[in-house]
């Protein structure tokens, strides 16, 4: 009975309910948008970084951190070598690449920076990151040639530097003694970190080799087969190491991108927020009014012995029915808007150098995630629900003969 009474009320003012089902339905469809462009963001930038740079997982020596020549290898080629079939064996583990780690300076014509400079082994660069394909002039140690160095186009312009220009590395060798060496630009690549980009440098392992004295490998980066359960892969990897080494996910390799991923989801709850707070008011403004424009109605029920429960029942169902109309238009919406979207993306290029900086592309692609279509759902009736408790407890507190006379 009451059930039908709620049904038929909702259509008595048809102009009314229709404003109610809209904003449940825009609240849906904000929301679900907003949650697909940021796990589109997220993932996206996520992705750059393990693939071009920091790889799943690094396994250090202990004394990496403390110090990074002495003594913080990982062995000697055997050893290494050694590590990386046991690392490989593993069933979630799709490859790994040694690398070489050292802190030094970089001096060109027009100024000086300090850098970390990295060996590397080119085929293994290439079968385990993107890093080659993120060059936007010269190779990736493919040319012939001595003392060869790729670097990021951010350093290379504030160093005033192009390809075949001469600088200064300044490092360490393998006995702790300062040494330099000429390289040549052979490459300038740019990846989605300019963080990174700005600070690593890139050189052939075996160039290092002739400055150091001794072939040193002081990280091997390691790649799953997929980004998925990351956290669970690295602790199972940490349990196969020997004591002497540890391992650091790409979250802790790459701390301003969790940074950067709190921060998108601090916002992404204060923008869900605001739209569910308007969708709050909104409801409870259209109610009120609907109250008020059925006084009359509501006296009478009540004087023919609709009791205060069932009063306040009815008007909550009446509510819940609105968001259950508004509700699935909302994720239809909500679905075909994201998926467009997919296909054509949002630019953003005016605003390329500050999503650079957050590791994003200037043209942004949302991403379908079917979990949070219940969610947002269940948020906006909750809203819609909460919103309904103020107009029904002043439906209860009309008195019934005043509310007929229209007083």
């Amino acid at each position: 009975m009451i059930l039908k009474v709620a049904w038929r009320n909702i259509w008595r003012s048809k102009v009314r309910s229709f404003i109610v089902i809209g904003s449940i339905a825009v609240g849906i469809w904000a929301g679900l948008l907003i949650i697909g462009f940021s796990f589109g963001m997220n993932n996206e930038r996520t992705a750059s970084s393990i693939g071009t740079t920091t790889g799943h997982a690094q396994i250090h020596s202990e004394a990496f951190d403390i110090e990074p020549l002495s003594g913080a290898v990982l062995g000697d080629e055997s050893a290494v070598d050694q590590l990386r079939a046991e690392m490989e064996s593993l069933p979630f583990v799709a490859g790994t690449a040694q690398r070489t780690v050292l802190q030094g300076m970089i001096n060109s014509a027009k100024s000086a920076r300090a850098v970390r400079i990295m060996g590397v082994w080119p085929e293994d660069e290439r079968a385990q990151t993107t890093l080659p394909m993120s060059l936007v002039e010269g190779d990736f140690f493919e040319s012939a040639g001595l003392n060869r160095l790729v670097i990021g186009e951010k350093l290379a312009n504030r160093l005033g530097l192009k390809l075949r220009s001469k600088v200064v590395l300044t490092f360490q060798d393998a006995e702790g003694t300062l040494s330099r060496a000429s390289f040549r630009v052979s490459g300038i690549y740019k990846t989605l970190n300019a963080t990174w980009d700005e600070f690593h440098l890139y050189v052939h392992h075996k160039d290092l080799e002739h400055t150091t004295g001794a072939p040193l490998v002081h990280e091997l980066l390691v790649r799953y087969n997929e980004t998925v359960d990351t956290d669970e892969k690295t602790i199972e990897l940490a349990s196969a190491l020997p004591e002497d080494l540890s391992v650091m996910s790409w979250k802790h390799v790459n701390p301003e991108l969790g940074f950067a991923d709190d921060m998108m989801a601090i916002m992404l709850v204060l923008v869900l927020g605001i739209i569910m707070m308007a969708l709050l008011f909104g409801i409870i403004n259209n109610m009120l009014m609907a109250i008020l424009e059925r006084r009359r109605e509501l006296g009478m029920l009540m004087a023919v012995g609709m009791n205060k429960g069932k009063l306040f029942l009815m008007i909550l169902l009446e509510t819940l029915m609105l968001g259950f109309v508004g509700g699935p238009i909302g994720i239809v919406l909500g679905d075909l808007s994201t998926r467009i979207m997919m296909r054509i993306g949002v630019d953003l290029t005016s605003k390329k150098e500050g999503l650079a900086e957050l590791g994003v592309q200037s043209i942004i692609y949302p991403e379908i995630v079917p979990e949070y279509y219940i969610i947002i759902a269940i948020m906006v009736l909750t809203t819609a629900l909460i919103a309904s408790i103020l107009p029904a407890l002043r439906a209860l507190k009309l008195n019934p003969v005043e509310a007929i006379r229209g007083q």
